[in-house]
């Protein structure tokens, strides 16, 4: 398996901040999307998002009394914005999609990082 953990973007202090406030007390986050490819393609990373177990309010319940900006941009499908050092990280919940016409979705959320 090839780790992406030894580049320097990831060694980034912000994102190793939030990284590690996220994978605290039985939370659990990791790399997302965009940044993962790049990565193992050897492209530039322009921003990281992330996937967590954690409930959007305990992304940002757990922000806040870090010093966090916490920004709701996509609450009810996850997605809590934040904000270290002036550089967004998009951080999801985990979901699945308990119903859909094709353009909306209600979601469910959870911890299984196989669903």
């Amino acid at each position: 398996m090839t780790s992406i953990a030894h580049q320097d973007w990831f060694q980034d202090a912000a994102l190793q901040r939030v990284l590690k406030l996220l994978n605290s007390d039985g939370g659990e986050a990791r790399i997302a999307g965009g940044a993962v490819r790049n990565a193992l393609m050897g492209h530039p990373i322009n921003d990281a998002d992330i996937a967590t177990t954690l409930l959007p309010q305990a992304v940002i319940t757990r922000a806040e009394a870090a010093g966090i900006k916490a920004v709701p941009t996509g609450i009810d499908h996850g997605t809590v914005t934040l904000v270290v050092d002036g550089r967004p990280f998009e951080v999801t919940t985990l979901r699945r999609d308990a119903e859909t016409d094709g353009r909306r979705a209600t979601v469910v959320f959870g911890t299984d990082w196989q669903e």
